[in-house]
Protein backbone atom coordinates (compact mmCIF):
# COMPACT_ATOMS: atom_id res chain seq x y z
CA UNK A 1 0.00 0.00 0.00
CA UNK A 2 1.33 3.20 -0.94
CA UNK A 3 2.16 5.74 1.61
CA UNK A 4 -0.70 8.34 0.87
CA UNK A 5 -3.39 5.69 0.62
CA UNK A 6 -2.25 4.73 3.87
CA UNK A 7 -2.85 8.13 5.49
CA UNK A 8 -6.36 8.86 3.48
CA UNK A 9 -7.66 5.18 4.72
CA UNK A 10 -6.78 6.94 8.69
CA UNK A 11 -7.75 9.45 8.24
CA UNK A 12 -11.36 8.07 6.67
CA UNK A 13 -11.19 5.80 10.04
CA UNK A 14 -10.52 8.39 12.59
CA UNK A 15 -13.51 10.76 10.81
CA UNK A 16 -15.66 7.62 11.20
CA UNK A 17 -15.02 7.78 14.57
CA UNK A 18 -15.44 10.86 15.25
CA UNK A 19 -19.09 11.58 13.79
CA UNK A 20 -22.36 9.54 14.94
CA UNK A 21 -23.75 6.58 13.34
CA UNK A 22 -26.16 7.26 10.41
CA UNK A 23 -29.18 5.78 11.97
CA UNK A 24 -30.52 2.80 10.48
CA UNK A 25 -32.53 1.06 12.88
CA UNK A 26 -36.11 0.70 13.23
CA UNK A 27 -37.15 -0.33 17.51
CA UNK A 28 -40.69 -1.18 17.77
CA UNK A 29 -42.70 0.58 20.54
CA UNK A 30 -45.80 -0.57 22.40
CA UNK A 31 -47.12 -0.06 25.62
CA UNK A 32 -48.57 -3.58 25.46
CA UNK A 33 -45.78 -5.97 26.84
CA UNK A 34 -47.27 -8.80 24.87
CA UNK A 35 -45.77 -7.28 21.57
CA UNK A 36 -42.34 -7.77 23.11
CA UNK A 37 -41.56 -4.22 22.38
CA UNK A 38 -38.15 -2.82 22.39
CA UNK A 39 -38.99 0.27 24.26
CA UNK A 40 -42.49 0.74 26.59
CA UNK A 41 -42.63 4.28 25.57
CA UNK A 42 -42.01 6.77 22.80
CA UNK A 43 -40.14 9.21 25.82
CA UNK A 44 -37.82 5.50 26.48
CA UNK A 45 -37.26 5.09 23.65
CA UNK A 46 -36.25 8.92 22.68
CA UNK A 47 -34.15 8.59 26.63
CA UNK A 48 -32.06 5.28 25.27
CA UNK A 49 -28.57 6.29 23.80
CA UNK A 50 -28.93 3.33 21.34
CA UNK A 51 -31.49 5.67 19.50
CA UNK A 52 -29.19 7.57 17.43
CA UNK A 53 -29.94 10.02 14.72
CA UNK A 54 -31.93 9.21 11.60
CA UNK A 55 -33.33 5.95 13.41
CA UNK A 56 -37.20 5.16 13.37
CA UNK A 57 -39.86 4.57 16.15
CA UNK A 58 -42.52 2.25 14.99
CA UNK A 59 -45.48 2.79 17.18
CA UNK A 60 -48.27 0.25 17.69
CA UNK A 61 -51.48 1.35 18.77
CA UNK A 62 -50.92 -0.88 22.53
CA UNK A 63 -53.50 -0.88 25.33
CA UNK A 64 -54.02 2.66 25.54
CA UNK A 65 -52.86 6.21 24.83
CA UNK A 66 -49.18 7.23 25.18
CA UNK A 67 -48.33 10.37 27.06
CA UNK A 68 -46.46 13.30 24.78
CA UNK A 69 -44.12 15.83 26.56
CA UNK A 70 -41.15 14.33 24.36
CA UNK A 71 -37.96 16.39 24.27
CA UNK A 72 -36.13 15.04 21.11
CA UNK A 73 -32.46 16.33 20.74
CA UNK A 74 -31.95 14.65 17.74
CA UNK A 75 -33.46 13.95 13.67
CA UNK A 76 -36.06 11.14 14.27
CA UNK A 77 -38.80 9.40 12.31
CA UNK A 78 -41.71 8.49 14.33
CA UNK A 79 -44.82 6.27 12.70
CA UNK A 80 -47.67 4.56 13.67
CA UNK A 81 -47.43 0.87 12.52
CA UNK A 82 -48.99 -0.16 9.46
CA UNK A 83 -52.96 -0.67 9.42
CA UNK A 84 -52.88 1.27 13.04
CA UNK A 85 -52.86 4.60 14.73
CA UNK A 86 -51.55 5.16 17.62
CA UNK A 87 -52.93 7.95 19.89
CA UNK A 88 -49.94 10.31 21.45
CA UNK A 89 -50.99 12.53 24.48
CA UNK A 90 -49.96 16.23 24.79
CA UNK A 91 -48.34 16.30 28.19
CA UNK A 92 -44.90 17.42 30.43
CA UNK A 93 -42.91 20.31 30.14
CA UNK A 94 -45.69 22.65 32.74
CA UNK A 95 -46.97 24.94 30.33
CA UNK A 96 -46.81 24.71 27.22
CA UNK A 97 -47.28 21.21 26.89
CA UNK A 98 -46.21 19.14 23.73
CA UNK A 99 -46.54 16.04 22.23
CA UNK A 100 -43.02 15.97 20.74
CA UNK A 101 -40.45 18.90 20.70
CA UNK A 102 -37.14 19.78 18.18
CA UNK A 103 -36.24 17.76 15.12
CA UNK A 104 -39.72 15.41 14.63
CA UNK A 105 -40.82 13.24 11.53
CA UNK A 106 -44.23 11.83 12.11
CA UNK A 107 -46.50 9.78 10.33
CA UNK A 108 -49.93 7.61 11.44
CA UNK A 109 -49.78 8.74 14.15
CA UNK A 110 -52.86 10.72 16.26
CA UNK A 111 -51.61 13.74 18.34
CA UNK A 112 -54.33 14.61 20.90
CA UNK A 113 -53.95 18.34 22.27
CA UNK A 114 -56.79 17.17 24.63
CA UNK A 115 -56.82 20.76 26.47
CA UNK A 116 -57.72 23.12 23.39
CA UNK A 117 -60.77 24.45 25.33
CA UNK A 118 -59.69 26.43 28.39
CA UNK A 119 -56.03 27.95 28.81
CA UNK A 120 -54.97 27.18 24.81
CA UNK A 121 -51.54 25.56 26.32
CA UNK A 122 -51.02 22.22 24.21
CA UNK A 123 -48.78 22.00 21.47
CA UNK A 124 -48.27 19.33 18.88
CA UNK A 125 -45.07 18.83 16.66
CA UNK A 126 -42.45 21.19 17.51
CA UNK A 127 -39.39 21.73 15.53
CA UNK A 128 -37.09 24.42 16.73
CA UNK A 129 -34.74 25.43 13.43
CA UNK A 130 -34.77 22.29 12.42
CA UNK A 131 -37.04 20.47 9.50
CA UNK A 132 -40.40 19.09 10.71
CA UNK A 133 -42.33 16.56 8.55
CA UNK A 134 -45.66 14.74 9.54
CA UNK A 135 -47.66 13.01 7.25
CA UNK A 136 -50.97 11.10 7.60
CA UNK A 137 -51.56 11.92 10.91
CA UNK A 138 -54.39 13.28 13.21
CA UNK A 139 -53.74 16.37 15.23
CA UNK A 140 -56.75 17.30 17.35
CA UNK A 141 -57.19 20.25 20.46
CA UNK A 142 -53.81 22.20 19.95
CA UNK A 143 -52.92 25.58 20.44
CA UNK A 144 -50.29 24.93 17.69
CA UNK A 145 -50.21 22.08 16.34
CA UNK A 146 -47.04 21.52 13.83
CA UNK A 147 -44.56 24.88 14.49
CA UNK A 148 -41.04 24.94 12.54
CA UNK A 149 -38.85 25.82 9.50
CA UNK A 150 -38.83 24.86 7.19
CA UNK A 151 -41.51 22.26 7.56
CA UNK A 152 -43.57 19.96 5.23
CA UNK A 153 -46.92 18.38 6.53
CA UNK A 154 -49.00 16.01 3.92
CA UNK A 155 -52.03 14.17 4.08
CA UNK A 156 -52.99 14.68 7.70
CA UNK A 157 -56.18 15.98 9.37
CA UNK A 158 -56.57 18.49 11.57
CA UNK A 159 -59.60 19.44 14.34
CA UNK A 160 -60.23 22.02 16.63
CA UNK A 161 -56.94 23.38 16.43
CA UNK A 162 -56.57 26.92 17.14
CA UNK A 163 -53.39 26.88 14.75
CA UNK A 164 -52.94 24.01 13.20
CA UNK A 165 -49.99 25.12 11.81
CA UNK A 166 -47.56 27.84 13.23
CA UNK A 167 -44.64 27.98 10.42
CA UNK A 168 -44.67 25.26 6.93
CA UNK A 169 -43.53 25.84 4.09
CA UNK A 170 -45.70 22.99 2.64
CA UNK A 171 -48.62 22.25 3.42
CA UNK A 172 -50.71 19.23 0.83
CA UNK A 173 -53.58 16.78 0.82
CA UNK A 174 -54.36 18.23 4.42
CA UNK A 175 -58.37 18.78 5.82
CA UNK A 176 -58.72 21.50 8.43
CA UNK A 177 -62.23 20.96 10.52
CA UNK A 178 -63.76 23.32 13.13
CA UNK A 179 -66.94 21.50 14.75
CA UNK A 180 -67.61 24.77 16.87
CA UNK A 181 -66.55 28.08 17.15
CA UNK A 182 -64.01 28.83 19.36
CA UNK A 183 -62.52 31.93 20.73
CA UNK A 184 -59.63 32.52 18.48
CA UNK A 185 -59.91 29.92 16.11
CA UNK A 186 -57.10 30.53 13.75
CA UNK A 187 -56.70 27.40 11.38
CA UNK A 188 -53.31 28.98 10.09
CA UNK A 189 -50.53 30.43 11.16
CA UNK A 190 -47.95 30.86 8.87
CA UNK A 191 -48.25 29.16 5.53
CA UNK A 192 -45.82 29.37 2.21
CA UNK A 193 -47.87 26.93 -0.43
CA UNK A 194 -50.56 25.35 0.41
CA UNK A 195 -51.79 22.76 -1.95
CA UNK A 196 -55.27 20.34 -2.31
CA UNK A 197 -56.21 21.15 1.34
CA UNK A 198 -59.89 21.56 2.79
CA UNK A 199 -60.87 23.51 5.10
CA UNK A 200 -64.56 23.75 6.92
CA UNK A 201 -66.23 24.46 10.30
CA UNK A 202 -66.56 28.56 11.90
CA UNK A 203 -63.18 29.68 12.01
CA UNK A 204 -60.88 32.25 10.79
CA UNK A 205 -57.85 31.54 8.49
CA UNK A 206 -55.16 33.52 9.20
CA UNK A 207 -51.61 34.25 7.76
CA UNK A 208 -48.75 36.11 7.22
CA UNK A 209 -48.69 35.00 3.54
CA UNK A 210 -49.54 32.23 1.53
CA UNK A 211 -50.46 30.59 -1.55
CA UNK A 212 -53.42 27.93 -1.85
CA UNK A 213 -53.84 25.96 -4.89
CA UNK A 214 -56.57 23.67 -5.35
CA UNK A 215 -58.47 24.26 -1.98
CA UNK A 216 -61.78 24.12 -1.16
CA UNK A 217 -63.10 26.80 1.95
CA UNK A 218 -66.80 25.49 2.99
CA UNK A 219 -68.65 26.75 6.14
CA UNK A 220 -66.28 28.86 7.09
CA UNK A 221 -68.59 31.65 9.41
CA UNK A 222 -66.70 33.90 11.78
CA UNK A 223 -67.84 35.65 14.52
CA UNK A 224 -68.96 39.94 14.71
CA UNK A 225 -65.35 41.91 14.48
CA UNK A 226 -63.73 39.05 12.63
CA UNK A 227 -63.09 38.41 8.53
CA UNK A 228 -62.88 34.80 7.58
CA UNK A 229 -59.31 35.62 5.60
CA UNK A 230 -57.10 38.06 7.32
CA UNK A 231 -53.63 38.97 6.18
CA UNK A 232 -51.48 39.96 8.78
CA UNK A 233 -49.19 42.84 8.14
CA UNK A 234 -46.14 41.50 6.90
CA UNK A 235 -43.62 43.08 3.81
CA UNK A 236 -44.09 39.73 1.80
CA UNK A 237 -47.69 39.70 2.56
CA UNK A 238 -49.88 38.24 0.00
CA UNK A 239 -53.09 36.29 -0.57
CA UNK A 240 -53.01 33.91 -3.74
CA UNK A 241 -55.53 31.44 -4.53
CA UNK A 242 -55.45 29.38 -8.16
CA UNK A 243 -58.45 26.79 -9.01
CA UNK A 244 -60.39 27.26 -5.48
CA UNK A 245 -63.65 27.12 -4.33
CA UNK A 246 -65.46 29.41 -1.49
CA UNK A 247 -69.03 27.75 -0.88
CA UNK A 248 -70.84 29.11 1.97
CA UNK A 249 -68.16 31.58 3.63
CA UNK A 250 -69.83 34.26 6.09
CA UNK A 251 -68.65 37.20 8.19
CA UNK A 252 -70.95 39.25 9.69
CA UNK A 253 -69.53 42.54 10.25
CA UNK A 254 -65.95 42.34 8.25
CA UNK A 255 -64.59 41.60 4.61
CA UNK A 256 -64.36 38.09 3.47
CA UNK A 257 -60.95 39.58 2.51
CA UNK A 258 -59.06 41.59 5.04
CA UNK A 259 -55.57 43.10 3.77
CA UNK A 260 -53.04 44.61 6.27
CA UNK A 261 -50.93 47.27 4.90
CA UNK A 262 -50.35 47.37 1.10
CA UNK A 263 -50.69 43.26 0.93
CA UNK A 264 -52.30 42.16 -2.16
CA UNK A 265 -54.53 39.36 -2.77
CA UNK A 266 -55.33 37.44 -6.04
CA UNK A 267 -57.69 35.16 -7.24
CA UNK A 268 -57.24 33.00 -10.48
CA UNK A 269 -59.52 30.07 -11.77
CA UNK A 270 -61.87 30.08 -8.51
CA UNK A 271 -65.32 29.87 -7.64
CA UNK A 272 -66.80 32.11 -5.27
CA UNK A 273 -70.66 31.04 -4.35
CA UNK A 274 -72.98 31.30 -1.87
CA UNK A 275 -70.91 33.70 0.36
CA UNK A 276 -71.43 36.89 2.59
CA UNK A 277 -69.82 39.74 3.76
CA UNK A 278 -70.34 43.39 4.09
CA UNK A 279 -67.33 43.79 1.56
CA UNK A 280 -65.81 41.40 -0.56
CA UNK A 281 -61.68 42.24 0.08
CA UNK A 282 -60.91 45.40 1.81
CA UNK A 283 -57.40 46.96 2.25
CA UNK A 284 -55.97 49.08 4.89
CA UNK A 285 -56.31 52.76 4.47
CA UNK A 286 -53.57 54.82 3.05
CA UNK A 287 -51.42 51.38 2.02
CA UNK A 288 -54.54 49.72 -0.01
CA UNK A 289 -52.71 47.18 -2.04
CA UNK A 290 -54.77 45.73 -5.03
CA UNK A 291 -57.46 43.17 -5.25
CA UNK A 292 -56.94 41.33 -8.36
CA UNK A 293 -59.33 38.81 -9.95
CA UNK A 294 -58.31 36.90 -12.91
CA UNK A 295 -60.48 34.04 -14.84
CA UNK A 296 -62.88 33.74 -12.19
CA UNK A 297 -66.72 33.37 -10.90
CA UNK A 298 -68.38 35.28 -7.90
CA UNK A 299 -71.41 35.01 -8.47
CA UNK A 300 -74.95 34.42 -6.32
CA UNK A 301 -73.48 35.62 -3.45
CA UNK A 302 -74.41 38.81 -1.01
CA UNK A 303 -71.63 41.61 -1.41
CA UNK A 304 -72.95 44.42 -0.68
CA UNK A 305 -69.99 46.16 -1.89
CA UNK A 306 -67.00 44.08 -3.88
CA UNK A 307 -63.55 46.54 -3.29
CA UNK A 308 -62.37 48.71 -1.01
CA UNK A 309 -59.15 48.86 -2.53
CA UNK A 310 -57.97 49.52 -5.78
CA UNK A 311 -58.92 46.05 -7.92
CA UNK A 312 -58.21 44.20 -11.26
CA UNK A 313 -60.91 42.57 -12.49
CA UNK A 314 -60.77 40.41 -15.68
CA UNK A 315 -61.85 37.25 -17.72
CA UNK A 316 -64.20 37.11 -15.21
CA UNK A 317 -68.45 36.36 -14.31
CA UNK A 318 -69.93 38.79 -11.73
CA UNK A 319 -73.26 39.92 -10.76
CA UNK A 320 -72.66 42.87 -12.21
CA UNK A 321 -70.76 44.96 -14.96
CA UNK A 322 -67.08 45.63 -13.91
CA UNK A 323 -64.38 47.75 -16.18
CA UNK A 324 -61.90 44.78 -17.68
CA UNK A 325 -61.22 42.62 -20.44
CA UNK A 326 -63.36 39.83 -20.95
CA UNK A 327 -65.72 40.08 -17.72
CA UNK A 328 -69.21 38.71 -18.25
CA UNK A 329 -72.67 39.52 -16.47
CA UNK A 330 -74.49 35.79 -17.10
CA UNK A 331 -75.93 32.96 -15.20
CA UNK A 332 -72.31 30.63 -15.00
CA UNK A 333 -74.82 27.85 -15.50
CA UNK A 334 -73.31 25.33 -12.90
CA UNK A 335 -73.86 21.77 -13.23
CA UNK A 336 -76.24 21.16 -10.17
CA UNK A 337 -75.27 24.24 -7.34
CA UNK A 338 -79.00 22.63 -5.68
CA UNK A 339 -76.23 19.89 -4.48
CA UNK A 340 -73.22 21.52 -4.44
CA UNK A 341 -72.08 20.93 -7.71
CA UNK A 342 -70.45 24.06 -9.11
CA UNK A 343 -68.67 22.73 -12.03
CA UNK A 344 -69.28 24.51 -15.52
CA UNK A 345 -72.79 22.77 -17.77
CA UNK A 346 -72.37 22.20 -21.20
CA UNK A 347 -72.69 25.44 -22.64
CA UNK A 348 -71.74 27.52 -20.26
CA UNK A 349 -70.15 31.38 -20.85
CA UNK A 350 -67.34 30.30 -18.97
CA UNK A 351 -66.12 27.73 -21.26
CA UNK A 352 -63.30 28.95 -23.25
CA UNK A 353 -63.72 32.32 -22.14
CA UNK A 354 -60.57 32.32 -19.42
CA UNK A 355 -57.27 34.36 -20.38
CA UNK A 356 -54.35 31.55 -20.93
CA UNK A 357 -51.59 34.02 -19.89
CA UNK A 358 -52.86 34.48 -16.95
CA UNK A 359 -52.96 31.11 -14.93
CA UNK A 360 -49.30 30.57 -13.80
CA UNK A 361 -46.77 27.64 -15.42
CA UNK A 362 -47.44 25.18 -12.07
CA UNK A 363 -51.06 25.31 -12.27
CA UNK A 364 -51.96 22.77 -14.96
CA UNK A 365 -54.73 21.06 -13.28
CA UNK A 366 -57.78 21.96 -12.17
CA UNK A 367 -59.61 21.80 -8.40
CA UNK A 368 -60.23 18.43 -9.46
CA UNK A 369 -57.31 17.22 -10.62
CA UNK A 370 -58.81 17.56 -14.46
CA UNK A 371 -56.68 18.79 -17.38
CA UNK A 372 -56.78 22.72 -17.63
CA UNK A 373 -56.92 24.26 -21.20
CA UNK A 374 -59.16 21.26 -22.15
CA UNK A 375 -60.75 22.62 -25.06
CA UNK A 376 -64.82 22.17 -26.16
CA UNK A 377 -64.59 22.41 -30.33
CA UNK A 378 -68.07 23.02 -29.79
CA UNK A 379 -67.71 26.26 -28.09
CA UNK A 380 -66.43 29.13 -29.67
CA UNK A 381 -63.14 30.51 -27.72
CA UNK A 382 -64.47 34.18 -26.68
CA UNK A 383 -61.09 34.43 -23.83
CA UNK A 384 -57.94 35.56 -24.75
CA UNK A 385 -53.91 34.55 -24.60
CA UNK A 386 -52.86 31.38 -26.41
CA UNK A 387 -55.25 28.01 -27.13
CA UNK A 388 -56.34 26.31 -25.71
CA UNK A 389 -58.48 29.10 -24.20
CA UNK A 390 -58.32 28.32 -20.10
CA UNK A 391 -61.92 28.36 -18.55
CA UNK A 392 -63.42 30.69 -16.09
CA UNK A 393 -63.69 29.40 -12.75
CA UNK A 394 -62.21 26.52 -10.70
CA UNK A 395 -63.61 23.47 -12.85
CA UNK A 396 -62.02 23.10 -16.33
CA UNK A 397 -65.07 21.33 -18.33
CA UNK A 398 -63.97 17.96 -20.19
CA UNK A 399 -65.17 17.43 -23.48
CA UNK A 400 -67.22 13.96 -23.80
CA UNK A 401 -64.89 11.69 -25.02
CA UNK A 402 -64.95 9.14 -27.69
CA UNK A 403 -68.17 6.96 -28.09
CA UNK A 404 -70.05 10.07 -26.97
CA UNK A 405 -73.57 9.87 -28.56
CA UNK A 406 -75.11 13.74 -28.51
CA UNK A 407 -78.78 12.80 -29.14
CA UNK A 408 -78.80 10.15 -25.84
CA UNK A 409 -80.23 12.46 -23.53
CA UNK A 410 -82.08 10.34 -21.01
CA UNK A 411 -82.72 7.19 -19.81
CA UNK A 412 -87.01 8.28 -19.28
CA UNK A 413 -88.87 11.34 -20.66
CA UNK A 414 -90.91 11.24 -17.13
CA UNK A 415 -89.96 13.90 -14.90
CA UNK A 416 -88.96 13.14 -11.54
CA UNK A 417 -88.75 9.45 -11.89
CA UNK A 418 -85.21 7.51 -11.97
CA UNK A 419 -82.97 8.18 -14.69
CA UNK A 420 -85.01 11.06 -15.80
CA UNK A 421 -81.96 13.59 -17.50
CA UNK A 422 -79.18 10.83 -17.21
CA UNK A 423 -77.74 9.01 -20.54
CA UNK A 424 -78.34 5.27 -20.66
CA UNK A 425 -76.67 4.89 -24.58
CA UNK A 426 -79.75 4.26 -26.14
CA UNK A 427 -81.37 6.58 -28.29
CA UNK A 428 -85.57 5.93 -28.79
CA UNK A 429 -88.72 8.33 -27.93
CA UNK A 430 -87.81 9.52 -25.05
CA UNK A 431 -84.63 11.39 -26.00
CA UNK A 432 -86.88 12.98 -28.66
CA UNK A 433 -89.35 13.90 -25.86
CA UNK A 434 -86.80 15.27 -23.34
CA UNK A 435 -85.40 17.71 -25.95
CA UNK A 436 -88.26 18.92 -26.67
CA UNK A 437 -89.31 19.63 -23.29
CA UNK A 438 -86.08 21.39 -23.33
CA UNK A 439 -86.41 23.07 -25.87
CA UNK A 440 -90.18 24.16 -25.38
CA UNK A 441 -88.94 25.82 -21.77
CA UNK A 442 -86.13 27.82 -22.73
CA UNK A 443 -87.26 30.51 -23.86
CA UNK A 444 -86.49 33.14 -21.71
CA UNK A 445 -82.56 32.39 -22.43
CA UNK A 446 -80.33 33.90 -25.15
CA UNK A 447 -76.72 36.18 -25.11
CA UNK A 448 -79.26 39.62 -24.86
CA UNK A 449 -79.23 42.15 -21.73
CA UNK A 450 -80.36 41.11 -18.64
CA UNK A 451 -80.36 36.90 -20.39
CA UNK A 452 -78.52 33.53 -19.15
CA UNK A 453 -76.93 32.20 -22.14
CA UNK A 454 -78.60 28.88 -23.21
CA UNK A 455 -77.49 25.71 -21.81
CA UNK A 456 -76.68 22.85 -24.13
CA UNK A 457 -78.81 20.75 -24.31
CA UNK A 458 -81.11 22.94 -25.80
CA UNK A 459 -78.83 25.11 -27.74
CA UNK A 460 -76.86 22.78 -29.96
CA UNK A 461 -75.77 24.37 -32.99
CA UNK A 462 -76.09 28.08 -34.98
CA UNK A 463 -76.89 26.71 -37.99
CA UNK A 464 -79.04 23.42 -38.93
CA UNK A 465 -77.08 23.51 -42.48
CA UNK A 466 -74.90 21.33 -42.33
CA UNK A 467 -71.76 21.99 -44.19
CA UNK A 468 -72.19 25.54 -43.02
CA UNK A 469 -70.13 28.02 -40.75
CA UNK A 470 -71.03 27.30 -37.11
CA UNK A 471 -73.10 24.00 -37.77
CA UNK A 472 -72.70 22.32 -34.39
CA UNK A 473 -71.14 25.27 -32.51
CA UNK A 474 -73.04 26.73 -29.57
CA UNK A 475 -74.02 30.15 -30.09
CA UNK A 476 -75.95 30.35 -26.58
CA UNK A 477 -79.56 31.17 -28.26
CA UNK A 478 -82.35 29.04 -29.25
CA UNK A 479 -84.54 28.90 -31.70
CA UNK A 480 -85.76 26.27 -34.75
CA UNK A 481 -82.20 25.41 -36.07
CA UNK A 482 -81.48 23.92 -32.59
CA UNK A 483 -84.79 21.48 -33.00
CA UNK A 484 -83.98 20.48 -36.83
CA UNK A 485 -80.04 19.54 -35.36
CA UNK A 486 -81.56 17.51 -33.02
CA UNK A 487 -83.89 16.14 -35.19
CA UNK A 488 -80.91 14.93 -37.51
CA UNK A 489 -79.25 13.54 -34.39
CA UNK A 490 -81.74 11.29 -33.38
CA UNK A 491 -82.67 10.02 -36.50
CA UNK A 492 -78.96 9.19 -36.92
CA UNK A 493 -79.11 7.55 -33.61
CA UNK A 494 -76.01 5.92 -31.71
Amino acid sequence: MKPATTIKALVLTLLALALPAAGQTTWFVSNDPSENPDFPSIAAAVASPMVVWGDTLLVSEGIGLYEGGVMIDRSLTIRGEPGELPVVVAAGFGIPKYCFRVATNVSEIHLDGMELVGDFDSFGVVGNAMATFAEHCVFRGFFTAVSAFPSTVRDCLFVDNQFALGGAVLVERCRFEVSAPMPIGDLLGVARIVIDCEFTGPSQIAVAYARFVRCEFREIVVPAGRAPFSLEPFPEGDFVFDSCLFVGVRSQTEPLFDLGFDANVVLQGCTVVDCEAPVFARGQTGLPGTATLQNSVVWDNDFPVLFEMPSDVSYSILPQSFPGPGNLVTDPLFTDAANGDYSLKRGSPGIDAGDSSAVPPDVTTDLLGNPRFADDPIMPDTGGGPAPIVDIGAFEFQPPGPGFCQADLTTGAIAGLPGYGVPNGIVNNDDFFYYLTLFAGNNACGVGPGLARCPSPPDLTTTAIPGTPGYGVLNGIINNDDFFYYLNLFAAGC
